[in-house]
């Protein structure tokens, strides 16, 4: 007992000397801030009764102030937030940004803000409430089946994120207006008023309150499910409360300051690592610390002239995504990620017969993507206009066809490499390289030919493969390895992305349909080269079958047979990166292709590599083909990007059938 008492005493010296260098150095950072705009003779005055006139008084009463409490009260309430949500599910990297529930906030204000504007000021808690807790909804039923592990959290939270933005992609298309919701969607502490301090002082208060009431409960519950049961606790119930009110926490910071991750996954991880693993400590400590960093990581990124205009929620990302794979690579256990579905086949196989008639209905649906179109003066088919239909809509199906094939076979290698069905080619972040490199060459280029356009998304395709390479050798290309990698690549490129859309730079406007899959200005050029690359990929797949059947068995396995596990994966992980860096050139980054043709072959019948692939090929074809007739359809004259399109209807269908499974 008296070992676990200075244990404990230790801990919380280390804690305390935390918290003492933290506030003094934000402390110091704000009264630099402050000696900058006012004497410190006038600071008291320009705290309690600013002089109007004086406009260095009004900026530190109704900017620099308010922002400061913001940053506190926003940082408490996540790591609350974040506590709750661990404590519950008994994961340590359950936070509202990994469990997606700050997204579904964020899109929900979007789609309310456009649809009833006065609702939504006036209801802005209720409506993230909602949209919070939907997305934890899906996130929680997607990572299900693996009894909610940290790497099946952290994915089916990615998968969320991912549709989310989508949505919100689709809002800000048809209503410019909308892009001012990047800056917000990034998390900006910046205020004008102590309105979002007036806000956000009762929602904190309040759950900071019912929170102190769950601390017995919540340490019984940390236990096990049969501790809580044997004392009088319903575990569900007790989950359910913590939850709610986690995603009360985490919706009344996005309806106040938008999106602000990893707060929540520093904080409390901090407290740990200090010794103090009690719920109490953790429950009374990490909004304390969660207050201190936010404050701090705000306070940095203000003094330095060139990044005071970052969003903090961007800043934050950018910064916590290294953190994110830093841990999960102290915490994960060594081998193959676990599978999130019971197998990678159906248990009958796939016949010749049946492969048949799914290639004509793949034929038949793109026959009609082909034939089928929708102008001004009603529906209409090509055929007596041939030519007309093959010139204008020709190259765009055979992009997107193309495209499709190409990353649904990357999603197949992906998957059987990582062992793990609910990896997609997203995952491994090659194909966000790829778009950021070319974003960013517009934004340094802006007269840059389409080639060297081309040329800037492989190169950065290129630099991430090779930092998947040089991270990965060393440990044989462990799969959970390169997962936490992709999860954090992709990380940061939404941050960045959100920091130059919510610049209001045309150029970056200009590049929304793109970024989501666009193939409405695809020339015969391209689906020349689309084409080539569809029939050099299939030319290698031959050469790669074996690999792939082995190594879904797993490493053990593979290696009893005599397959080379680190030359085997090195390989196939080059051939899938080249295969996404492809498809990123002829359509850019789509989404949720290379993740649910994979599957829906496997759902089909297919067993071995060559059937997955092929059907999944074929289906990734067809689902392209068919994206890009509703996105020529549905909304004339508008027109929605092919890749955006199959993201919400297959994204969706994804998310619902493992919903439905789980």
């Amino acid at each position: 007992m008296m070992e676990m008492r200075n244990r404990i005493a230790g801990s919380s010296s280390r804690i305390l000397m935390i918290l003492a260098a933290l506030t003094a150095f934000c402390l110091l950072l704000t009264l630099h801030s402050l000696w900058s705009l006012l004497p410190p003779s006038a600071w008291g005055r320009a705290l309690a009764h600013p002089d109007v006139a004086d406009i260095s008084e009004l900026l530190v009463h109704y900017s620099l102030l308010p922002r400061v409490c913001t940053a506190l009260l926003t940082g408490a309430g996540l790591s609350l937030s974040a506590v709750l949500l661990q404590a519950a599910l008994r994961n340590p990297v359950a936070e509202p940004s990994t469990l997606g529930v700050s997204a579904g906030a964020f899109v929900a204000l979007s789609f309310m803000t456009v649809a009833t504007p006065a609702f939504a000021e006036g209801h802005r808690l209720v409506i993230a409430l909602g949209g919070g807790l939907l997305a934890a909804l899906a996130t929680l039923a997607l990572a299900w089946r693996r009894q909610l592990s940290a790497e099946a959290v952290l994915m089916a939270g990615l998968i969320v994120n991912l549709y989310a933005g989508a949505l919100n992609t689709v809002l800000i298309l048809f209503h410019g207006g909308l892009v001012r919701l990047f800056i917000w969607g990034s998390g900006s502490l910046a205020t004008q008023d102590w309105s979002a301090v007036q806000y956000l002082l009762p929602q904190f208060f309040i759950a900071g309150a019912v929170s102190l009431l769950l601390i017995r409960p919540l340490s019984v519950l940390s236990l096990s499910d049969d501790a809580a049961v044997s004392l009088g606790l319903s575990p569900a119930r007790m989950r359910l409360v913590a939850i709610v009110l986690a995603v009360w926490l985490a919706a009344s910071s996005v309806s106040a300051v938008g999106i602000i991750g990893f707060v929540g996954l520093c904080a409390p991880e901090i407290v740990r690592r200090a010794g103090l693993h009690q719920i109490k400590w953790q429950l009374l400590l990490s909004p304390i610390l969660g207050a201190l960093l936010l404050w701090l990581a705000d306070q940095i990124f203000q003094v330095l002239p060139l990044l005071a205009e970052i969003p903090a929620g961007a800043s934050i990302a950018i910064i916590g995504a290294p953190l994110l794979f830093w841990y999960t690579q102290r915490v994960r256990q060594r081998g193959t990620v676990p599978e999130l579905v019971p197998s990678f086949s159906s248990p009958s196989g796939l016949s010749l017969g049946a492969t048949l008639w799914l290639l004509l209905a793949a034929l038949a649906l793109l026959a009609l993507s082909l034939f089928v179109g929708r102008g001004l003066s009603g529906w209409n088919f090509g055929l007596s206009s041939l030519d007309a239909t093959l010139f204008w809509r020709g190259p765009r199906l055979v992009v997107a066809v193309a495209g499709g094939a190409l990353l649904a076979i990357a999603g197949v290698i992906v998957q059987r490499l990582l062992a793990n069905p609910l990896a997609s080619p997203e995952t491994l972040g090659i194909s966000s390289g790829s778009a950021l490199a070319m974003i960013l060459a517009i934004v340094l280029f802006p007269a840059a030919p389409r080639w060297m356009l081309m040329l800037a998304a492989g190169a950065g395709a290129g630099l991430v493969l090779a930092g998947l390479l040089a991270s990965g050798f060393r440990h044989a290309f462990a799969p959970d390895r390169l997962l936490m990698i992709g999860i954090s690549i992709a990380t940061i490129f939404s941050a960045i992305i959100s920091v130059l859309m919510g610049t209001g730079d045309p150029k970056m406007l200009a590049l929304i349909g793109w970024l989501n899959g666009s193939t409405y200005m695809a020339t015969p050029l391209d689906a020349a080269l689309a084409t080539a690359l569809v029939a050099i990929a299939a030319l290698l797949l031959p050469l790669l079958l074996r690999w792939l059947d082995i190594l879904s068995l797993g490493g053990d396995a593979a290696t009893s047979l005599g397959v080379p596990l680190a030359l085997s994966r090195g390989l196939l992980l080059l051939y899938a990166s080249l295969l996404i860096g492809a498809s990123v050139l002829v359509t850019g980054p789509l989404t949720f292709v290379g993740l649910l043709a994979p599957h829906l072959a496997r759902s089909l019948g297919a067993r071995s590599a060559a059937q997955t692939l092929l059907l999944a090929a074929m289906i990734g074809a067809a689902t392209m083909g068919f994206a890009d007739l509703i996105g020529r359809v549905a909304l004339v004259p508008r027109q929605l990007p092919t890749g955006l399109v199959a993201t919400l209807i297959g994204g969706g269908f994804f998310m619902l059938r493992l919903g439905m499974r789980g």
